[in-house]
């Protein structure tokens, strides 16, 4: 089995390893994405075959021979890579859709009318409330107002987030 490499947007990629641990790896510019759009040179397979050689589970090579690898093989340096944990997006996605729906319900309203006030498709409003779509910051705010709320920041019931920062300081 082989590292899975696909563009996220024109300056990442998801890179899906064979052991199980996923990263996000980010470039400074789009010209690595412009490159394997318009020339046989794969970047992301070039990524995926780093990442077979040299990964073996401690991420201090992505910066560290990944990285050195794309900058003597002339694709730039990694301009920055963090850990990506699908299982906690899709359950966030989730918590997310259900708080919508709670609070359509809340305000007596139907999915019909809630997508029409908000100017969005109701075949996305449900992806959004089952938590298979993930919903942009503008749709969000779009479906907040409508139901009388605004998008803000807020502590965490559990503050685990706040501790692994303090041990990445350490």
């Amino acid at each position: 089995m082989s590292t899975k490499v696909t563009w996220i947007d024109t300056k990442r990629l998801l890179v899906e390893t064979p052991l199980g641990d996923d990263f996000v790896v980010g470039f400074h510019d789009s010209t690595n994405y412009q490159i394997e759009q318009q020339s046989v040179f794969k970047v992301s397979q070039v990524l995926g075959i780093f990442f077979d050689k040299f990964y073996k589970g401690d991420s201090s090579v992505v910066m560290g021979e990944i990285n050195r690898q794309l900058m003597l093989h002339h694709y730039g340096s990694i301009f920055f890579f963090s850990s990506y944990d699908k299982a906690e997006k899709d359950n966030e996605r989730i918590r997310i859709g259900k708080r919508i729906k709670e609070i359509r319900l809340e305000k007596g309203l139907d999915a019909k009318t809630l997508a029409t006030v908000a100017g969005i498709d109701a075949a996305n409003l449900c992806r959004i409330e089952a938590g298979k779509y993930s919903v942009g910051l503008d749709v969000l705010t779009k479906i907040a107002r409508v139901c009388g709320k605004q998008i803000d920041f807020v502590e965490l019931k559990n503050n685990d987030y706040e501790c692994q920062i303090d041990n990445r300081e350490k």
